[in-house]
């Protein structure tokens, strides 16, 4: 009888650790996957809005007209500087101005520390999220976020 409740005992203990080696080999191919995830983009910048900016207006001199359609991928820099991807080659456009980026499913506009500002719905702002219809002005230039 003694002999029954130890191997009982033993046959728990093995089970209790094949449960553990289970979880963890459970465990450690979830982290693979997440990890690949991640490498490819995941949710953060692969699947984007897909919104865009309609150009209103702009007097800064860029190469943009009234009515152009720039879309918003993942990131998109805004200022007088050339390594910009929308250059407002204007004086009163600091050269890194502002950036829209795709960040927890929504469009961020941040000011980068600009000398005149970012102005979403004529309110000056540091950093702020986007929503359809909202106006962007950057110096002498004005976008319309759009969700189509």
């Amino acid at each position: 009888m003694n002999l029954n409740v130890l191997d009982l005992s033993f046959f728990s203990v093995i089970l209790k650790i094949v449960l553990v080696i289970i979880i963890f080999v459970i465990i450690v191919q979830a982290l693979k996957i997440m990890s690949k995830d991640v490498k490819r983009g995941g949710l953060k910048s692969g699947k984007n809005l897909g919104w865009k900016l309609k150009l209103e207006y702009s007097q800064d001199g860029s190469s943009f007209v009234s009515g152009d359609i720039i879309s918003l991928g993942n990131k998109i820099t805004v200022g007088r500087n050339k390594s910009n991807q929308m250059v407002l080659p204007s004086q009163s456009v600091s050269n890194f101005h502002a950036q829209i980026y795709f960040e927890d499913g929504r469009y961020m506009l941040e000011d980068l520390d600009s000398t005149n500002g970012t102005f979403i719905n004529g309110i000056k702002v540091n950093k702020k999220s986007l929503q359809p219809g909202d106006e962007v002005r950057i110096s002498q230039t004005v976008l319309i976020v759009s969700d189509d």
